[in-house]
């Protein structure tokens, strides 16, 4: 066996697996939003104000590098850390630019549980401790 998947340590499956959970969800909300799959389906990207078209962007890097990057980590790619770090920056950017404009959204339905304030914490989290998480990874070098 390669040292790279005999080393791995117990708890790549499972935070890969939360990762990609995590920005599946949001994929699946960027999808919903611009094609309307399903018509009940609680939407985060639609109460956002992604009035300007670098906002848009921005957010569509963050929802596909973070879904790429898990994808990656998954199958302990060392591609993950630059993918998920890219995501991490792009939320941050965007979640930056709401916080200058101050922005609040009233969530509703299952988005409305953790608030605005805890989406937010949630969205800014989640890249960034799963970059964390893969570049502490790669360091000791379970990424290939």
């Amino acid at each position: 066996m390669s040292p790279a998947t005999s080393d791995r340590p117990w708890h790549l499956l499972p935070v890969a697996l939360l990762l990609v959970l995590w920005h599946a969800a949001l994929g699946f909300d960027y999808l919903n939003e611009r094609f309307h799959l399903v018509a009940d389906a609680p939407a985060l990207m639609a109460a956002l104000p992604l009035d300007a078209l670098w906002l848009k962007v921005v957010w569509a890097m963050a929802v596909w590098l973070g879904l790429l990057g898990a994808a990656f980590l998954l199958l302990a790619d060392d591609a993950s850390v630059l993918l998920i770090f890219a995501a991490a920056v792009a939320m941050l950017a965007v979640l930056g630019a709401f916080a200058a404009a101050g922005v609040t959204v009233a969530l509703a339905g299952p988005l409305a549980v953790p608030g605005w304030h805890g989406m937010v914490a949630a969205l800014a989290l989640m890249p960034t401790l799963g970059w964390l998480y893969a570049r502490g990874q790669k360091r000791r070098g379970v990424l290939h």
